[in-house]
């Protein structure tokens, strides 16, 4: 029988950088890796395909005795010299205190809480938009990818705009407290106008008017890039790690909306595949190398079915669903997908959906609004005396 110890991540002959990125993307034992594929791999973890075919094959003949390639020669082969960077173990125990970015909504933070490590939580207090105090159940964290898809008008884009405020009002606190942030600069690309610098500066104000903080320290450090076509879009993902190199405060990034300029029906398939196996490398490079929070958002398309829940057309089709646009093409196993929704006609709340592959929880809905501001917030009567489905759906019809 093979011993805990044997099978921990730690005896395994790769650079240290690469098992802190195992470690902070939730792998605990040879085991877990060895049920991933190498394209998951290598996505989530930002290295090339054949370093993660070799840390497989390594996890694989493990038992037939200790690598007889030197260990100079086996960490070159797992990661890029360029990317071959020391770690202590203030670096292995630094997820604990990770910055925690805010929806803006305790609801919805609570539902993705319930998706994410213990370690990782916060239980600190601090002072609402309105002053009051509340728990502080911000749950994004920098090593996460967080898809938010739904309908035109439900809130994606508010969503993500109140993550990028907070993680900008995490950095100014601590300004403020005469601490040099080393974070917390963020990193915008808009690839349909929906974020534009009138909005970030509106919400900005709207934000700081109960507090010390003056809007233009939260607006210093957000970076927004405005991409019009697909060819900038592709081009600007080739050099996303370069730009992240170059900028070593952004740990969020945010993208809205991504499937804008991957959904035209003339693109084949293949050439949509190496696209997003692109988005995909990119997105994992950026979450463990250069350990940055990405939010995501991605647009809906309706997807025909036949009674038996077969693929089907205009003429054989018997139902329609809606589903996010590029499906799981870009996502990893560890990408936790958002789905803003509303409820039946007279029903004005928005509700949230939550899913991470393999993920058995509980917990998967919750309620929220839209303010004044156009920010999210809470339905105070629906933040903690919740019925387990919603009122109107069956729990079995929530299929995203």
């Amino acid at each position: 029988m093979v011993s805990p110890q044997t099978q921990a991540i730690s005896t395994l002959d790769i650079p240290r950088s690469l098992k802190s990125a195992l470690h902070d993307a939730g792998y605990k034992t040879k085991d877990d890796i060895r049920e991933q594929s190498a394209n998951d791999l290598s996505a989530e973890l930002g290295i090339s395909r054949s370093q993660a075919e070799d840390l497989l094959h390594q996890i694989a003949t493990d038992s037939a005795g200790p690598s007889t390639l030197p260990k100079a020669a086996a960490e070159s082969r797992l990661l890029p010299h360029s990317q071959i960077q020391a770690s202590t173990a203030a670096d292995l125990l630094s997820s604990a205190y990770l910055p925690h970015f805010s929806t803006s909504s305790t609801s919805v933070d609570h539902l993705i809480a319930h998706f994410q490590d213990p370690h990782k939580r916060q239980a600190s207090k601090r002072p609402t938009r309105k002053g009051k105090e509340k728990e502080a159940s911000a749950a994004i964290t920098p090593g996460m990818t967080v898809e938010i898809a739904g309908p035109p008008g439900i809130g994606k884009t508010s969503m993500a705009l109140a993550v990028v405020l907070s993680a900008r009002l995490t950095a100014a606190d601590q300004a403020n407290e005469e601490e040099e942030a080393e974070s917390g600069e963020v990193l915008i690309i808009d690839s349909e106008g929906g974020i534009t610098a009138e909005r970030v500066r509106a919400a900005a104000g709207s934000l700081t008017r109960t507090r010390a903080t003056l809007p233009r320290d939260i607006l210093h450090g957000i970076h927004l890039v405005r991409i019009p076509t697909q060819t900038q879009m592709i081009a600007f993902l080739n050099t996303l790690d370069e730009w992240l190199e170059s900028h070593p405060k952004v740990n969020l990034v945010v993208i809205d909306t991504l499937s804008y300029h991957f959904r035209q029906p003339s693109l084949d398939m293949s050439t949509r595949r190496r696209m997003m196996e692109l988005v995909k490398q990119k997105i994992g490079q950026a979450t463990t190398i250069h350990r940055c929070a990405v939010i995501v958002c991605n647009q809906m398309a309706t997807k025909l079915l036949t009674a038996e829940n077969k693929p089907a057309n205009f003429d054989t089709g018997d139902r329609a669903i809606l589903m996010p646009q590029l499906g799981d093409s870009w996502t990893t196993g560890k990408t936790l997908r958002l789905c803003l929704f509303r409820g039946q006609a007279g029903d004005e709340l928005r509700y949230v959906h939550a899913e991470m592959a393999g993920s058995s929880r509980g917990l998967k809905w919750a309620a929220f609004d839209i303010d004044d501001d156009g920010l999210p917030c809470d339905i105070p009567e629906m933040m903690y005396d919740r019925p387990k489905t919603p009122p109107f759906v069956a729990e079995s019809e929530l299929d995203f």
